[in-house]
């Protein structure tokens, strides 16, 4: 008699790529609660939850998570996608990693105030960030409901790309030491630690021109985006955090402002510059008075023009422009 061997292979389930979530994206302020009323809209696909590294990361090893578990069990439980946000700059930077850094810049933002930053590429400034992202990672990239993660890439301010670039600020970049490739191997330093920490989401990179500090004023987030896509592919999100009713429609004059946001589809997404109802500065139209609602949805389809898969929308409209966001959340989730 034969003996028959039967050999079961032991079958891995490949990881699943992690996609772009669709919809409206209810941004909240900066360490503030969700509003009740978003959780339970059902045109709201998902929340955008902001909060200061100084805040999260308040001295060398302290982490507190307060905020972010809070507000991400709450998304969680009402079924909404999260996108996980640290603001890293500014005011935003720990006071501890500011004083341990080598080299510093100053510039006097459009306030009048002067913000004082670690220079992106210092050694123990980039150190810390990953520590950062790390820590921030091994605590949340596990749960389902985040989906997105963003952390800034090269900001004096916030969490956006914004690079101080007119002729008083060249000059002080070049005085403490700046060149072009410095930004690009810092800014794919901080995504490669990003793309690490958060296997199982995709990552955003905010995108915007750095004037003549460059060869070109793209040139910088040309090459990061470049060559994060060649490494990580559609992971890579590139955003806009100044979409308007007075954005350029798509496509946008090769050069312009919008054009290499334009160019990075299909992953793209956006943020909305500001909030349309109860402005009376009316920003999100230029300065011009009309409708709120009609103002957003303008801004909405023109998101969708450059192929924008989710837009982060102010609360306070999700609050109060409840019809223009059951037409912004159809928009945006249709085929």
């Amino acid at each position: 008699m034969k003996t028959l061997l039967i050999l079961i292979a032991t079958i891995t389930p490949a990881t699943a790529t992690p996609t772009i979530p669709p919809g409206v994206f209810s941004l909240v302020g900066n360490g503030r609660p969700i509003a009740s009323a978003s959780l339970a809209n059902p045109n709201v696909d998902g929340i955008a939850i902001r909060q200061k590294w100084a805040n999260v990361n308040p001295s060398p090893g302290v982490f507190n998570w307060a905020y972010l578990d809070t507000e991400i069990a709450r998304a969680r439980a009402a079924g909404k996608a999260v996108l996980l946000r640290i603001a890293d700059g500014g005011n935003s930077i720990p006071r501890w990693v500011l004083n341990g850094a080598a080299t510093r810049y100053s510039h006097r933002d459009t306030d009048g105030s002067i913000i004082t930053i670690p220079v992106f590429w210092d050694a123990y400034f980039l150190a810390k960030k990953q520590t950062l992202i790390a820590a921030v990672g091994a605590r949340f990239s596990g749960n389902p409901a985040v989906r997105i993660a963003s952390f800034g890439v090269a900001n004096s301010r916030s969490a956006d790309w914004f690079v101080p670039h007119n002729p008083t600020n060249i000059s002080d970049w070049h005085r403490v030491g700046y060149t072009s490739q410095k930004l690009i191997n810092a800014s794919n330093t901080t995504i490669g630690a990003e793309m690490a920490a958060f296997p199982n989401q995709v990552i955003v990179m905010a995108q915007n021109p750095n004037g003549n500090l460059d060869p070109s004023p793209d040139y910088v987030s040309a090459a990061v985006i470049s060559n994060g896509r060649a490494q990580y592919g559609d992971r890579l999100v590139v955003d806009k955090y100044n979409l308007s009713a007075k954005t350029l429609v798509a496509p946008p004059p090769n050069g312009s402002f919008w054009s290499l946001w334009y160019q990075s589809r299909p992953a793209v997404g956006a943020q909305m510059l500001w909030n349309c109802a109860n402005d009376s500065s009316y920003r999100m139209n230029g300065g011009v008075p009309a409708d709120p609602s009609t103002v957003l949805l303008h801004a909405v389809r023109t998101g969708l023009g450059y192929g924008a898969h989710y837009q982060e929308i102010y609360q306070i409209d999700v609050l109060n422009l409840t019809a223009a966001i059951a037409q912004a959340h159809t928009l945006l989730t249709s085929p």
